[in-house]
Formats: structure tokens, sequence, C-alpha cells
């Protein structure tokens, strides 16, 4: 197909009319997994500066009986929680693709229960640290569970927008975890922690009975060669007409003829083979850009942030207007990444962050900083949080979770997300000492790898917007070039997919009848 037709494929008006309400809820209840991940990284970020946490998990200092918690144990407690998390990561595919996604989203609640159970109950740093790394590992199932499922569901035309709600829900969560940190930032009681920490359980519980309401994926069942079973999912989540027309039986056999009859998961190791290495490595970097272009001391230490820059007075309502403003930025994002392209946003995303942690860093560096200054920076940072949840926050996952070929999906996404969890570990450990020690010079360093970022987005990441997930196995075999990806035309049966998870029936109709007009009388 030329551009024009990757553009028809994708219009905003075909998403609407594609979305069923079967289809609408999978999307929801798979998407509110990721509250888990968004309620705990923001929730400790201002748990840990709760007086009656400090008082539970800090030292004393002074004279006053007073407590605080060390740089070093901030940073211990709030790193050590990406081990969990980095587990969870690599074991979503043995369980997804043996039990399916369904059953791997009930054993994740049951774990998420027992974390949080764990945490709530600590009188030590130790079991604290151990709640958190059981929640953590719910997380990484919970990351990839869901934008797998997501991205075999959706019709490509409004993948990027559907996958893209996992940083929605996240900044949601955080919302949340900002309003109830607030409400108990002064409190010296033991409830003053464990509110905060408990509250997050209401999302799994959520989760467990809603699950009953979804569909098993597609693409997963037919890789079970329950071919049967797909088109009866299928038919379920695309518009009645569709299932009518007898589209949901053909999308199962175009898929089913994209991917060869090769049912059959992958190893591991053929991630790093052929063209799937190419693959992997643009997941890879992308997963890593995230990270190291300095969320983290936004979504983790801001309340810190603030305090090193003599901010701390309203530390937590900046938090919460930048968790505001960042959900803001999603909504956005989850319009454009469809519209605009997953390449073109994270191009833009990378040089807006870069000019605003730059001028963080400008301002905070000053040595007699006015109260304009100090606007200046707290606005710098929201800003900074806005562009980054509208770009490379969300599409990081949408990549991951197309990008890999249909044996490797789930093991794609799994490798890649969990490089993303050693890149946050890698952040989450080293921004307290950075803050103590350069403050709001640490824009600088993140601004610097955000020009890198830009710059690997505009070279090496191609555009996948409007295609199906079986066009994007063709491209990567035929190894176009990533700015080429857009304008080059595809045939077989990854093109028919795309039509058939984009045009309604009618559309479909119409398509075929004007082809069979449009061709020479002789072979009519």
């Amino acid at each position: 197909m030329g551009a024009s037709n990757v553009e028809r494929f994708g219009s905003l008006k075909t998403m609407y009319r594609k979305m069923t309400m079967t289809l609408f809820m999978a999307c929801l209840i798979t998407a509110l997994l990721n509250l888990l991940f968004g309620f705990d990284t923001t929730s400790f970020a201002g748990v840990q500066s709760i007086p009656a946490f400090e008082r539970e998990f800090g030292t004393p200092i002074g004279t006053h009986k007073s407590y605080a918690l060390s740089a070093s144990r901030a940073s211990f407690i709030s790193s050590s929680a990406f081990a969990g998390k980095f587990l969870g990561t690599l074991s979503a595919p043995f369980l997804i693709e043996r039990i399916g996604h369904r059953y791997t989203i009930w054993i994740l609640c049951i774990i998420s229960f027992v974390g949080i159970s764990i945490e709530c109950s600590s009188h030590i740093v130790a079991q604290f640290v151990v709640g958190r790394i059981i929640v953590y590992y719910s997380v990484g199932l919970a990351e990839n569970t869901s934008t797998t499922y997501q991205s075999d569901i959706v019709p490509a035309g409004a993948r990027g927008a559907i996958v893209s709600s996992i940083q929605l829900f996240i900044q949601f969560g955080q919302i949340m975890a900002s309003g109830i940190n607030r409400r108990y930032s002064t409190s010296t009681k033991p409830s003053g922690w464990i509110i905060p920490v408990a509250v997050q359980a209401c999302a799994p519980l959520v989760i467990v009975f809603g699950t009953f309401l979804i569909p098993n994926a597609p693409r997963w069942l037919i890789s079970k060669d329950r071919k049967e079973d797909a088109v009866r999912s299928l038919e379920r989540v695309r518009p009645k007409e569709d299932a009518d027309a007898g589209h949901c039986r053909a999308e199962a056999d175009a898929i089913q003829e994209a991917i060869d009859n090769r049912i059959e998961k992958g190893p591991w190791v053929d991630l790093f083979r052929g063209t799937n290495l190419r693959r992997t490595g643009i997941a890879s970097c992308v997963f890593i850009f995230q990270q190291f272009t300095g969320q983290g001391f936004v979504s983790q230490y801001s309340p810190r942030f603030y305090a090193t820059v003599g901010l701390s007075t309203y530390a937590f309502d900046y938090n919460i207007a930048s968790a505001v403003v960042g959900w803001v930025g999603v909504l956005i994002g989850m319009f454009l990444v469809d519209a605009l392209g997953r390449r073109t946003l994270l191009i833009w995303g990378g040089l807006l962050q870069t000019l605003f942690l730059f001028l963080v860093a400008g301002l905070g560096d000053k040595k007699n900083p006015t109260s304009s200054d100090a606007h200046g920076l707290v606005a710098g940072v929201i800003l900074f949080n806005f562009f980054f949840t509208g770009t490379w926050a969300p599409i990081a996952y949408v990549i991951g979770s197309e990008i890999g070929t249909a044996a490797l999906r789930e093991k794609t996404m799994s490798f890649t997300s969990s490089i993303n969890v050693v890149a946050a570990f890698i952040v989450a450990f080293c921004v307290p000492y950075l803050l103590n020690d350069i403050k709001a010079n640490i824009g600088w360093v993140f601004g610097a790898v955000g020009i890198l970022a830009t710059l690997y987005a505009y070279f090496f990441v191609p555009e996948t917007k409007n295609r199906s997930l079986e066009e994007l196995d063709e491209l990567f075999a035929a190894r176009i070039p990533a700015r080429k990806f857009k304008s080059t035309e595809t045939s077989g049966a990854g093109r028919r997919v795309a039509e058939l998870e984009n045009l309604t029936a009618t559309e479909l109709s119409k398509a075929e009848t004007d082809l069979v007009n449009m061709a020479p009388k002789g072979f009519a």
C-alpha cells in the first residue's frame, strides 16, 4: 500500500466505528492494570517524606525527636523494588504463552494483594522492601500482559492510542497517589503511611472480577491452534456488520496466512538472530532513552528535588499539579500517536523535553534566585513532564508491544521492558545522590541524553502507525530503512489484515467494487 492508503486506513472516524462495547471493556480492564505502577511509584515518592513513615523507617536526627530517611535508605527502598519488576517482565512470556492473558491477569492480581499486605504490616525496612519487590513483580507482569493483549486485539488504526493508555492510567494512579499523599503529608500516626500504601489494592480487586468480561487474544488462540476460538473472539470485539459479513473469519485466515502457519513460539535466542536483532535493538533503545531522559526524578523524587532547591513548602502541591498536567499530556498524545505517528512524536518530544530540562538547570543554578525564577523552575519540571507523558512515556510501550514478530512478540516485549527496568533501576539508584550533589544541575545531565534520544528516533525508529502487525513482519523482512517505512507499499496477507482491521464492512465492500470496476474489461 502507498502512503495515501496507510492514511486512509487510520482515520479517527474509522477508529470510533470499530470500537465496540466488548472491545472497550477489554481495553479498559487491561489498562486498569497500569494503575498499580503509577500509584506505587508516586505513592512512595510522597510516602517517604511523610513524618509517620520517617518515624517508622528513618533514623533519629538532632535532639528534638525528629526522624529522617537518609539518601542511602531512600535509594535502597526505591531502587530494590525494580528487582521484582525485572523478574516479572522476564517471567511474563512463560505465563502468557502457556495460559494466556486472562489467567495471567488473575495470577498477578493475587501476587499484588500479597505484596501490599506485606508492605502495610511492616515495621522494619527489610519487610517493607520485600513487599515492594512482590508488588513490583506483579507490575512487571501487568505491563507486559496489558500491552501485548491490547496490541493483539485492537485494530491497527487504533493500536497506538489504546496501547498508549498505559501511560494514561499510570498518570491517573499518580494523581490518586499525589492527592492521598497530600492528605497525609503531615501525619505522625502509623495510618498516615499505611493508608496511602493500602489504597492501591483497589485496582486489582476491580480487575479480578472485570477479567471475566474480556475474551482471549485472537493471535494467542491461533498460536494454540484454536482458530475457531480466535474467530469467535474476533466476533465479540468487532462490529456486528463485520461478523455478519464473514470478515472476522477472513481476518483470522489472513493472520494465520501472514505468519505462514508457524504458530509455535520461538526461543529466546531468536531475539538476536536475523532481522529480529534490529527489532529488539529498536525497542530496547527506545525503552532506555525513556528512562535516561529524566522522568525518574520527576515521578519518584520530585518532592525531594523541590526541597533541595528551597521549594519544600509546596512540594506536594507541585507534585499534584505535575501529575494532572501529565495526564492531560497523555490524553493529547493518545490522539496524536495514530494521527502524526510514533516517530514524529518521539522526535518532537525529545526536543521539547531537552528544552525544559535545560531551563530547569539554568534557573536552579542561580545563586540568588527570585520568586519568578522559582516559579519558572517549577513550570519547567511540569512542562517537561507534560511532553514526556505525551510522547516517550507511552510510545515506548507501543513500540515494544508491536515491533516483535508473531513468534516472539511476548518475548520481545518482555526482554525490552526488562531493559527498561534496568535503566529505571540505575536512574532510581543514582538520582538521590545526584540531587544531593548537583541539585538542579541534574537537568544538564538528562537534557544531554534527551538530545541523543532525539537523534536516535530520527535515524533509527521506523514509523509503524496504522500498520497491521503482519505488515511490520513484511517490512522488516525486506530490510526497509527506518525513514522509508511510512511510504513503502506492502502486499499480501499483512495488507489484508490491515484492511480488515481498519475498514468497516461497507468500506471494504466499496473498495472491492471499485477494484473490479477499475480492472480492464478483458479481465473483469
